[in-house]
Order: structure tokens, then sequence, then C-alpha cells
């Protein structure tokens, strides 16, 4: 992600999901993360961290 100043935002925290939940629901729950800029210092909270994907999809590259 970039920020308005064109600098780039770092993840400095992931969200834990809720120790209630089962595994299986850990994995699709939506966490959010916050991030600070390196340029600037800005920080943005509860920004989307996976959606709750459980795997980022692949895309198939053949080998030149």
């Amino acid at each position: 992600m970039i920020c308005d100043c064109g600098g780039m935002l770092f993840v400095i925290r992931v969200e834990d999901p809720p120790k209630h939940l089962s595994k299986q629901d850990r994995l699709i729950y939506n966490r959010v993360c916050d991030v600070k800029c390196n340029s600037c210092g800005n920080i943005r909270y509860s920004q989307p961290y996976d959606f709750g994907n459980r795997l980022n999809p692949v895309k198939d590259i053949p080998n030149k």
C-alpha cells in the first residue's frame, strides 16, 4: 500500500482472531492491521489484512 505522501505503508500490528472461535473459523476470520508510513510516519489503523482468505490465489505461470 502507498501513503498519500508517496511512501510505503508497512504492517506494524495484525489483529489476533478471537480465542472463542474454532480453528477453522479462525482461518476465515476477517482480520485487520495497523500500518505505518516509512516516509512521514503516519499511522493508519484497522486496515483490511487478509479479508479472511484461507490461501492467496496462486497464478499458473509456465516455466520458459
